[in-house]
């Protein structure tokens, strides 16, 4: 066989690897196992506003939003759904670990676990191509957090509602 015979051979065998590989790669799409059944939502969801309403007697603050269109500014669809699981993240670990919480709110362990079991088994491959901008907006509501300081825990608690309704409305797989 010629030398550039044989060189041929084997970029052609590249190419129809690469060709066949092709598809998979691709497969893996931003949203594709980001669904939350809406059955899951429903049944949390009286706990939660429970939960919510008692919160938002404690919570002075009514000009402050977390949970808003600022969290949302500038992403798609499907960055929308990492935001959210990345809001659930900072809550569980910064806001909702507190034992003064806990003694304070009931249903608080319930809706924390449903909220854990939730971004672990529902959203844990939620994921967005417009990550730079969507960690810009989870950066503010981090921000705002911390400014509110000890008032963000009853903000955090008073909005969780307000989070489920977003997760229904942006991740759930109910008919559009």
């Amino acid at each position: 066989m010629h030398p550039f015979t044989t060189i041929a051979v084997l970029v052609l065998g590249c190419f129809a690897v690469l060709g066949n590989c092709a598809p998979s790669l691709n497969s893996k799409r931003t949203n594709a196992v980001c669904r939350v059944e809406e059955r899951l939502l429903r049944q949390m969801r009286h706990k939660v506003h429970v939960l919510s309403r008692d919160a938002q007697r404690q919570d002075e603050d009514t000009d402050t939003r977390l949970v808003g269109k600022e969290l949302f500014r500038g992403l798609e669809e499907s960055g929308s759904c990492y935001v959210l699981r990345e809001v659930i993240d900072f809550y569980l670990i910064t806001v909702l670990n507190s034992a003064e919480l806990q003694a304070k709110y009931r249903h608080l362990d319930e809706v924390k676990e449903f909220l854990t079991v939730l971004m672990k088994r529902h959203m844990s491959d939620c994921d967005t191509e417009e990550k730079m901008q969507a960690n810009e907006n989870i950066e503010r509501l981090k921000q705002k957090v911390d400014q509110l300081g000890e008032a963000s825990k009853a903000k955090v608690v008073g909005e969780l509602f307000i989070l489920l309704q977003e997760i229904g409305s942006r991740c759930s797989t109910a008919e559009r």
